[in-house]
């Protein structure tokens, strides 16, 4: 009885030992889950985030889950509505391309894990969102005419045809002020509301100008990330505010020698992406003429050319205080050729978005340019013919009459015809200085090109 014992307890050893041999150790399969696992965490993109058009693909990512052996992804413009783009997601990331849409959308997206027991439920809670930006230009049009009303101007001395004459407005100027946000121009003759009205009423897009308000504070500003987000946070709502077209920056002379020429860069391509958000607003940038090589000059980098939509040339200006050579005319036909070879060829700007400036006023060659200015107008007043380029005029500047150098109506219509034929357009500096009759050079201008009013 004891020996029969002793055989059956062998063959159960026996039979123990064979068993774990074949499973590879002593631990007991880990019984299947009872339950579904619990809900991930988004990771990217982040919440609130935004995705440009730039982008061809992004990828959402997600904690992994204990006891998940897969993932279904979610994605729709709510969090109740989303539905999987992709099932049983083995990892914890997943490549998506962007979706085509005309104007930026915010999506909603979760991720619901699964195992064999079935998939989690009520993950909407984790649900995230994003913002898919469209960023693009909005449609051009056609040959810019574009004139400045400075806020100190009246309004109401300029006919409603000087405003049906341009198809560009801009307001000039409110400041950047200390601490790099927006500062209206004060005790101003007309203000926005009022030159928007009226540009809008004679269907001219109206545009903000924006040049700074005390030396340095356009550099201090641009100089960091912070600060250029909160002055495009103030641009934006300005612009918003008072139902605008775009905007008009007039920096003018970021340089190479400060280092302004890279922050004037990051702060034009962050500028552009909010105005080009569902292609709403334009962007402009008057730039320096080009004739000189230097600082000024060489900070006009290549690279903005795509986020701007057209560059207003400043081709006026040019001055010697030689005595030799102060009888030069400051703005003459020469001046405009050779600034418009040197951006369209030279650099290489697209000539859709070139626009040659035109002076409305005349400046004694010679003398220093603080003062010493004639506008056009007062050019005729005092004796000054339209059709040619310069006159003898007498100031209270100075008690002898001197020579002060302008364009007419023949060298306007020429610059004209020079801008459509190889750019897109003329800038006047400003509109209030022009004649309001038909010795007008925004008339000229027009004329010459074949733009009704």
């Amino acid at each position: 009885m004891k020996f029969r014992n002793s055989i059956t307890c062998l063959l159960v050893l026996a039979l123990l030992v064979n068993s774990c041999s074949k499973k590879g150790g002593t631990n007991p399969p880990p019984p299947p889950p009872s339950t579904p696992p619990g809900c991930a965490t988004n990771t990217a993109p982040a919440a609130g985030s935004f995705i440009t058009n730039a982008s061809s693909t992004m990828t959402f990512s997600w904690t992994a889950v204990s006891g998940a052996t897969g993932y279904d992804v979610y994605l729709g413009t709510s969090a109740a509505t989303a539905s999987v783009i992709a099932s049983n997601v083995s990892g914890t990331s997943y490549n998506f391309p962007v979706p085509a849409t005309p104007l930026s959308d915010t999506y909603y997206w979760y991720v619901a894990p699964k195992n064999a027991t079935g998939t989690t439920t009520g993950c909407t809670s984790t649900a995230t969102s994003f913002t898919y930006a469209v960023i693009q230009a909005p449609l051009p049009f056609g040959y810019y005419v574009v004139g400045y009303v400075p806020s100190y101007r009246s309004i109401t001395s300029m006919p409603d045809v000087k405003f049906r004459m341009t198809n560009v407005v801009v307001y000039a100027f409110y400041a950047v002020n200390s601490s790099g946000t927006l500062t209206a121009p004060t005790a101003p003759s007309s203000t926005l509301s009022a030159v928007a009205t009226k540009a809008r009423a004679n269907n001219a897009k109206i545009f903000l100008g924006i040049n700074d308000g005390a030396a340095g504070n356009f550099k201090n500003m641009a100089a960091t990330a912070t600060g250029r987000n909160n002055f495009i946070k103030d641009v934006m709502n300005t612009v918003r505010a008072n139902n605008l077209d775009g905007v008009d920056m007039d920096w003018e002379f970021p340089s190479t020698s400060d280092g302004t020429d890279a922050t004037f860069t990051l702060l034009m391509k962050e500028l552009s992406d909010s105005l080009h958000r569902d292609a709403r607003y334009y962007l402009s940038c008057a730039i320096t003429a080009g004739k000189y090589a230097g600082g000024f000059r060489d900070a006009i980098r290549n690279e903005i050319f795509p986020y701007v939509d057209f560059f207003n040339v400043m081709a006026y200006d040019d001055f010697s205080t030689d005595p030799l050579q102060q009888y030069r005319h400051h703005s003459d036909y020469t001046l405009a050729t050779v600034c418009l070879n040197y951006w369209l060829n030279t650099r290489g700007m697209p000539a859709a978005k070139c626009v040659l400036g035109i002076p409305v006023y005349g400046r004694p060659s010679g003398m220093t340019q603080t003062g010493n200015i004639v506008t056009y107008n007062g050019v005729l007043t005092q004796g000054g013919n339209s059709q040619f380029d310069s006159a003898m005029v007498t100031t209270t500047a100075t008690p002898t009459p001197f020579k002060v150098y302008y364009n007419g109506q023949y060298t306007t219509k020429r610059k004209a015809k020079l801008a459509k034929d190889i750019a897109n357009g003329v800038m006047f500096w400003e509109n209030g200085q022009d004649a309001m009759d038909n010795n007008s050079l925004l008339k000229a201008a027009c004329d010459t090109v074949g733009r009704s009013y």
